[in-house]
């Protein structure tokens, strides 16, 4: 208060005052809690471009601010809370794939859009490094949780509005009255992306968090007779319990909704991809549940029972297979049917050109694009979309063999940590955490397939889903659950 104080008298010029003192009041509010850090930069991610300035050229985003404000506040917390950094293995890989990035730009006709390639990777592992060295309790982890939550419940309730009201442009439009769902990321592949990057979390924590409130409420049950003053902790306990339960299932089943409504086809795949691997990593009973609903799809596909689809499901699902069949797009002839299954070729094909051209470290980070034209393999296709539509591909393309390779060991070392948190975790949480982790990763990995999930910032996003895993591996200490097993969520 005392510095609010003081900030009032020396910055008394209307309207830097406005700027200034709630700038100040933030910065303490951060060193106070230091969790508040990876919660603001968690947040800006579906709202980056809302109220977006251009300084000098430059485009401040609400994500670069909260970046600024995280790096500023981990740099005076560490000399003053006396807490050591966390660290992880995973940040090896993570060095690997920004050096191949780097590498990759010696070659590169380009600078700034591999610039900012290298930009947005580094965003990445800062959100690692941030949560990692924020949450450091139950308590914490949970708020983070349920805080991503939050931002999954929002784009997603966007969505479903988008959609229903049919807001979408026209080439989003499904039916006459039904659009693709995007959110404020524009795009339903990104939209979709960034559901799948938080609702497996949600939803197995979600899971967990009931368990807990069921053993809060057979706790109450035992305690309630003794009277009101007996049982008043085992009531907060069950309140907590029931409210962040509720809440965390309804942000799941609203994120899930957002992935239906996005009608994209990969995130789809990656969802369902996502759930089977969960199921497999929970348990041996689980795991017979997850082969037995392989074989009941399988038995459901080869009976042809996606003809009793709706026709839009219909639709997206002969999409899906067509793009999944790898093709020469010159041999085809183009129609309205094919159009988009041939265009996604010409561009896997094109990456692949580039890739054969500079097999070692590619066209440079951030290229695809200004290259296309001169490896393009397809007359019809001489201006790149955006990207590949398959992020391995343009990872070699770009930054060819050594940063496919970098890149492969970073999102296959970040699934086995997820799996070992899922495993070895000492508490329920962090195998709940861990199980999530995984649902997540593989999605994004069999989305990455037919598209690219490392845009607008989503890394921050997925940094702190492997960081909550890694956390709930290492860092939660064991006598939490058993000390308290038959109690709710502990404070």
């Amino acid at each position: 208060m005392a510095l609010l104080a003081a900030a009032v008298i020396a910055v008394p010029i209307y309207p830097l005052n406005l700027v200034v003192i709630p700038a100040i009041a933030l910065g303490v509010a951060l060193l106070l809690n230091p969790v508040l850090a990876p919660i603001m930069l968690i947040l800006s991610v579906p709202a980056q471009d809302v109220g977006a300035l251009v300084v000098g050229g430059a485009s401040v985003t609400g994500t670069r601010l909260a970046l600024a404000a995280a790096i500023a506040a981990l740099a005076l917390q560490l000399p003053t809370r006396g807490e050591r950094m966390r660290g992880t293995w995973l940040l090896a890989p993570f060095g690997l794939y920004l050096s191949a990035i780097l590498l990759s730009l010696l070659g590169a006709r380009q600078l700034a859009p591999g610039i900012d390639v290298f930009y947005q990777w580094s965003v990445t592992v800062v959100a690692l490094i941030l949560v990692l060295y924020a949450v450091r309790t139950r308590r914490g982890v949970l708020l983070l949780v349920a805080v991503m939550g939050a931002g999954a419940a929002a784009e997603a309730s966007l969505g479903l509005v988008q959609g229903l009201a049919n807001l979408g442009p026209a080439s989003y439009a499904i039916t006459s009255r039904v659009s693709r769902a995007f959110g404020t990321f524009g795009m339903p592949n990104s939209y979709a992306g960034y559901l799948e990057m938080t609702t497996p979390l949600l939803a197995v924590t979600a899971l967990w968090s009931l368990a807990q409130t069921r053993a809060a409420w057979l706790r109450y049950r035992g305690e309630r007779v003794s009277g009101m003053a007996a049982s008043r902790t085992a009531r907060r306990h069950l309140l907590r319990g029931t409210l962040l339960s509720a809440w965390l299932t309804f942000a799941a089943l609203l994120g899930f909704a957002g992935i239906v409504m996005s009608f994209s086809r990969g995130a789809w795949l990656g969802i369902a991809a996502g759930g089977l691997a969960m199921l497999l990593v929970s348990g041996r009973r689980a795991s017979l549940l997850a082969a037995a609903a392989v074989i009941f799809a399988g038995l459901i596909f080869a009976a042809g029972g996606v003809h009793y689809a709706p026709a839009a499901i219909q639709d997206r699902y002969q999409q899906l297979t067509g793009q999944l069949t790898y093709f020469n797009s010159n041999d085809v002839l183009l129609t309205d049917e094919n159009f988009a299954a041939v265009e996604r070729m010409a561009h896997w094909q094109t990456g692949i050109a580039m890739f054969l051209a500079h097999p070692l470290s590619g066209v440079g980070a951030g290229n695809f694009n200004g290259r296309f034209a001169d490896f393009a393999v397809n007359p019809a296709f001489t201006v790149s979309r955006g990207h590949a539509h398959n992020y391995y591909i343009q990872a070699a393309a770009e930054t060819g063999a050594i940063g496919l390779i970098s890149y492969l060991l970073l999102i296959t070392g970040a699934l086995l940590v997820c799996f070992r948190s899922a495993r070895e975790a000492p508490t329920g949480l962090g195998r709940a955490l861990g199980v999530g982790a995984v649902g997540v990763t593989v999605a994004v990995m069999v989305h990455n397939v037919v598209e690219d999930l490392h845009v607008l910032n989503l890394g921050i996003q997925l940094s702190a889903v492997w960081a909550l895993a890694i956390i709930g591996w290492r860092f939660l200490p064991a006598e939490e659950d058993h000390a308290q097993r038959v109690e709710a969520i502990s404070t």
